[in-house]
């Protein structure tokens, strides 16, 4: 009888991990990371000049000037572009960043790194936050995850691209987005957007009606509310009898 409640038990448990889990997938930001040291040893691999290809590199921020910046790993560095100076912003001297973008070989000069995206490094998710606490200080989410909620009073697509403009209700505060898969809101709809906050842009993974919390039964097709409470309360008294 001991041995049936444990299985009890532990398919309940199970039960009630599956409806928290969720799956993570890969950051479209964070590509294939490639140590600076690999990129010296055979830059023509990575060198996207003829063949476009993007990659990750991850170091120290060991110069920051006006027109480049230079990052280093393991005593190796890499000269990076920063005509895209937003993209830096809030950085310092000796923080550690990953950089994805495009390597350009120059067998003549100085190598260099073209960034999209400039990230805080280990990642940073910040979770939910307003676009007026952003837009006040964008240097200090600069390069971080973030979500925000508002209104859809702009979208333009572009060369495969969506842009977006957010406005916060409360404040009429807005923030530029942009979203890369296809989508079919409208302006007037209230929205929730989930990415990377870089270079004063929010550059989306994840566009939606905001529609409020999800339940459970939304998370997993199936399971309501009822079974969730006849899986708790069987867990109960499951508990209580291995105590007797």
């Amino acid at each position: 009888m001991e041995k049936n409640s444990k299985m009890w038990l532990v398919t309940i448990t199970l039960l009630l991990l599956a409806c928290t889990i969720t799956s993570a997938n890969a950051s479209i930001f964070e590509l294939e990371v490639v140590p600076v040291s690999k990129i010296m040893e055979d830059p023509t691999i990575y060198d996207s000049t003829m063949a476009y290809r993007k990659i990750s590199v991850v170091g120290n921020l060991s110069e920051i000037g006006k027109q480049s910046a230079v990052i280093t790993e393991d005593d190796q560095s890499l000269k990076i572009d920063i005509s895209k100076a937003e993209l830096f912003s809030g950085f310092t001297q000796g923080e550690q960043a990953m950089i994805t973008g495009e390597f350009r070989y120059d067998p003549i000069g100085d190598d260099i790194m073209h960034p999209s995206y400039v990230l805080r490094y280990p990642i940073q998710d910040i979770g939910e936050t307003n676009i007026s606490d952003v837009n006040t200080d964008p240097a200090s989410h600069n390069g971080k995850y973030i979500t925000i909620r508002g209104e859809l009073t702009g979208i333009d697509y572009s060369m495969g691209r969506h842009t977006i403009t957010l406005t916060e209700n409360s404040t009429g505060n807005q923030m530029k987005a942009f979203y890369y898969g296809a989508t079919d809101l409208e302006t007037g709809e209230a929205v929730k957007i989930s990415g990377l906050y870089s270079g004063e842009v929010l550059h989306s993974e994840n566009l939606a009606k905001d529609k409020g919390p999800l339940s459970i039964s939304t998370i997993i097709p199936g399971f309501s509310f009822l079974i969730g409470l006849i899986a708790l309360g069987s867990m109960a008294i499951l508990l209580s009898q291995r105590q007797r």
